[in-house]
C-alpha cells in the first residue's frame, strides 16, 4: 500500500510540474508573438522615415535659418527613431539560449516593453514630420 501511495504522489508531482512547464511555454510563446507583432507593425515604417527625412532635407534649401533649426530637430527625431529600432533588432535574442523559463518570460516582458517604446517613438516622430510637411 505504501508503494502505491508513493508512486501516486510521484505521478501527481510529475504531472503538476509538467502542467506548470506547459503553462510557462504557452506564456513564452504568447509574449514572443506579441513582441514580434509590435516589431512587424512598425518595421515597415522605416521606409517612411527615410522618405520623410529626404523630404525634410529638401525643405532645408528653401527656409529661413530659424525654420531650419525646427526642420533639423524633426530630422534628428526621425534618425533617433531609426537608431532605436536598429538597436532593438540588434539586441533582441529570439533564441534565448541558456535561460530558464522564468528568465525567458522576464526577458520577453522587457523586450516587449522596449519595442513598444520604439514603436511610440517612431510613430511620434513620423507624425511630427508629416504635420510639418503638410502644413
Amino acid at each position: 500500500m505504501k508503494t502505491i501511495l508513493k508512486l501516486s504522489l510521484i505521478f501527481i508531482t510529475v504531472l503538476m510540474i509538467s502542467c506548470d512547464s506547459k503553462e510557462k511555454e504557452k506564456e513564452i510563446e504568447k509574449l514572443k508573438s506579441e513582441t514580434i507583432a509590435v516589431h512587424d507593425e512598425v518595421m515597415p515604417k522605416m521606409d517612411e522615415i527615410m522618405k520623410l527625412k529626404k523630404s525634410l532635407r529638401t525643405e532645408l534649401d528653401s527656409v529661413s535659418n530659424d525654420e531650419s533649426i525646427n526642420i533639423k530637430g524633426l530630422i534628428m527625431s526621425l534618425e533617433n527613431s531609426d537608431k532605436a529600432m536598429m538597436n532593438w533588432m540588434r539586441n533582441y535574442d529570439p533564441q534565448m539560449m541558456d535561460m530558464s523559463d522564468e528568465e525567458k518570460i522576464e526577458y520577453l516582458k522587457k523586450q516587449k516593453s522596449a519595442i513598444q517604446e520604439v514603436s511610440a517613438e517612431m510613430k511620434s516622430s513620423i507624425s511630427q514630420a508629416e504635420d510639418y510637411l503638410n502644413r
